[in-house]
């Protein structure tokens, strides 16, 4: 449903908190891989990238709503 135009609603702040949130996090986590190559994890490196984005995805699926509406039908 959502707020009118020009306006916003508490469940509209929360979606942008959490925007904003996963915004500051992937900023973070490019800061973090930009600099990856000063540690050197062996073997390990290639093992490092994909756990990293697993978990990036599993944190953006827990704060978004995947919950489906339940339509009424008359």
């Amino acid at each position: 449903m959502g707020s009118k135009s020009f306006s916003l609603d508490m469940t509209d702040v929360v979606s942008v908190l959490k925007n904003a949130l996963l915004v500051a996090l992937a900023a973070f986590l490019t800061a973090i891989m930009n600099n990856l190559h000063i540690i050197d994890l062996g073997q390990y490196t290639a093992l490092v990238i994909p756990v990293v984005t697993l978990i990036l995805d599993s944190i953006i699926k827990w704060t978004k709503n995947n919950a489906q509406e339940e339509t009424k039908e008359e």
